[in-house]
């Protein structure tokens, strides 16, 4: 019995390392790791995500950059449009940083922001404007478009050098009667839970099957 208790732990080790062979099992020491160069936005999912809008509406948002690295960094913004580019092409961007207004101009022809010293440990806070020109007429109703804010950081003292970080937001905007989200993220690990539930299965069968065989081998000795 105890042999075939052995066999059973073996598989069921086995089934978690086939099934999660990217996991890592890391020191306390790398888990309080500093990184050099670290930038995060927040809040990091959605920034806009508006379906309702129409002409001369206006969404102010908030976003906090902050540098949780070791160094100091310079860093830059850029947008994307990864949508429909009527919409996005009228849309009006204002950014401020509490103090100085850094844009305002068609969210379209925003190129990229100058670079900004962030020290580490510190953060600030940009204001971030969406405007509906009130113009727009009838032709815009029902349209949506979708967009990306990255941010990109390099150390201050070492910019030409490819010590770097990365952060991106998503921004959504449908006018009245259009869809304006995000598309949702539809990764999951369910299949690796079901397939984990059908080896434990399995393996607790095969164990049953022969510890049942070995009674009986026993009765008919």
């Amino acid at each position: 019995m105890r042999k075939l208790t052995v066999i059973w732990m073996i598989l069921v080790v086995g089934i978690i390392v086939l099934v999660f062979p990217d996991n890592k099992v890391y020191s306390e020491t790398n888990d309080t790791e500093v990184e050099e160069i670290d930038i995060a936005i927040s809040p990091s999912g959605a920034l806009f995500e508006i379906d309702n809008m129409k002409p001369g509406d206006w969404a102010p948002r908030s976003l906090f950059i902050q540098n949780n690295g070791q160094e100091d960094f310079e860093y830059q913004m850029t947008i994307e449009n990864q949508g429909s580019e009527k919409l996005f092409n009228e849309l009006v961007l204002e950014l401020s940083d509490g103090t100085n207004l850094l844009y305002n101009g068609k969210l379209a022809e925003f190129e990229q922001l100058s670079d900004r010293k962030l020290t580490s440990s510190s953060e600030e806070e940009l204001d971030i404007t969406v405007r509906f020109p009130e113009h727009l007429g009838n032709e815009f109703q029902g349209l949506d478009t979708t967009f990306s804010l990255s941010f990109t950081a390099e150390g201050a003292e070492t910019a030409a050098s490819n010590d770097h970080d990365e952060a991106t937001v998503a921004g959504a905007i449908g006018s009245d009667g259009g869809g304006g989200s995000i598309l949702p993220v539809t990764a999951t690990n369910v299949y690796k839970f079901l397939l984990i539930g059908v080896l434990l299965v399995g393996s607790g069968a095969l164990v049953f099957i022969l510890n049942k065989r070995k009674q009986i081998q026993k009765q008919q000795v």
